[in-house]
């Protein structure tokens, strides 16, 4: 964005002004209409002052920034971003609004809570038993929503008794391939590491299995949560230290592979623009998608073919993080690898990771998840797969998933690990 950026004070009169430059742009090719709520608020409001973006008043701001969950998909749909001249990057505007409304109205104490994914994954792990059935309580559920502001009625991923790292670190010893083909460090994410472990054992057991060595260094959230309050120190601070633990490992020729996709995008797009050193360039350049990953060996001739189970039918939906990446259908090609008929879907599903917790936005986000939920219904399937862990749980939630063979939403390395004949391992 033109004078804008992230990491320094935002400068309210330099914000305004590129504000209002940006809403010009976007009132004149309205290429996102109906995207998110965010640009049919922004346009419907921009219509009731019969195109006078200067018109529109705090609320009307407010109401902008307060709706955009930071998707992204407006990037990639618009024809005006960094290398044109009009340099547009609607969601970093975004971003910069959040980061000053965080300064004038300060940051509710459940906003900050609900960002804190180690801190809340530990814990949680920790009392899984306990937890987890509290969670499925209506009462519990009730005080949550009157003490804290997360809706009832809002489906969370139950923890695991067992962390991935805690899983990863009592099999390594036997796992590890003596004359890798390859060498890779797993950035796991929170939500595998605490909730949908299944989603790292299947990462690597498919690599193992294509004789990949895997290494699971010391790491920490990647920071994509704090976009939600602008905390772009935040984000900073995740990115040293996991720079900082991933560049050695580089440096001795290991690949980064990430099986959540916000996170892929973290390393890949957005610790580059915070910090422009060479190490956190060196790390972005060598971190993959899993899928990505895997179809790059494939095409190098080192995928093994010896499925021994066909999938069947899969409706797919590309999570919005994953298009933004750029990478094609990585995710669809490897499933049809493994024999499956690959639907996609392109429909956000309007979770993010705590936006569609909150009271206020819930049924806003499951208005969202019934479109890509409609679609998904009108889809012969066996199989319905995301590679977003919460858009899973968003889509289950919203019944995309109920004519399935299976009722859960899987994650496509879990279908190719199954393809392999492979067990879960417990």
């Amino acid at each position: 964005m033109k004078g804008l950026s992230l990491i320094t004070p935002i400068d309210s009169k330099q914000l305004e002004k590129e504000t209002l430059r940006i809403y010009e742009v976007c009132d004149g090719c309205r290429r996102c209409f109906n995207l998110c709520p965010s640009f049919n608020t922004l346009l419907d409001r921009i219509d009731v002052y019969e195109g006078d973006v200067a018109k529109l008043t705090p609320t009307d701001h407010h109401r902008v920034v307060d709706e955009c969950y930071y998707c992204k998909l407006c990037f990639n749909h618009c024809p005006y971003t960094p290398p044109h001249h009009y340099e547009i990057d609607f969601p970093h505007l975004m971003v910069a609004w959040k980061k000053r409304l965080a300064a004038e109205r300060g940051v509710r104490l459940r906003d900050r809570l609900l960002i804190m994914t180690d801190v809340i994954g530990r814990l949680g792990s920790a009392t899984a038993s306990v937890t987890n059935r509290l969670l499925e309580n209506p009462r519990v559920r009730g005080i949550l929503e009157r003490v804290m502001g997360i809706h009832r009625d809002r489906r969370v991923l139950h923890f695991s008794g067992e962390t991935f790292p805690r899983w990863f670190g009592r099999r390594t010893g036997r796992a590890t391939a003596d004359s890798p083909v390859r060498k890779v460090a797993l950035f796991s994410s929170c939500l595998v590491n605490f909730q949908v472990t299944d989603v790292g054992k299947a990462t690597v057991q498919v690599l193992e299995k294509n004789g990949v060595r895997v290494v699971v260094p010391e790491q920490r959230c990647c920071g994509m949560p704090s976009f939600d309050i602008g905390d772009t120190q935040a984000i900073q601070q995740a990115a040293r230290s996991n720079v900082a633990s991933l560049y050695p490992l580089v440096v001795e020729g290991y690949d980064v592979v990430v099986p959540t996709v916000s996170c892929s995008l973290m390393l890949k797009r957005e610790y580059p623009e915070l910090h422009r050193d060479e190490q956190t360039k060196r790390v972005a350049e060598r971190t993959f998608d899993v899928c990505e990953y895997l179809m790059a060996m494939k095409k190098a001739g080192q995928l093994a073919a010896d499925f021994t189970k066909k999938p069947g039918r899969v409706a797919y939906q590309i999570p919005c993080h994953l298009r933004d990446q750029n990478i094609g259908f990585k995710s669809r090609e490897l499933m049809e690898c493994a024999g499956a008929q690959v639907e996609v879907i392109e429909q956000c599903s309007g979770h993010d990771g705590s936006w569609s917790a909150k009271t206020e936005f819930f049924q806003l986000s499951m208005k969202i998840a019934g479109k890509a939920a409609r679609v998904i219904e009108q889809t012969p399937a066996d199989l319905v797969a995301s590679d977003c862990p919460l858009a899973g749980l968003q889509l289950e939630q919203a019944g995309a998933s109920a004519h399935a063979k299976e009722k859960a939403v899987l994650h496509p390395i879990q279908i190719v690990r199954d393809a392999y004949g492979l067990s879960p391992q417990e």
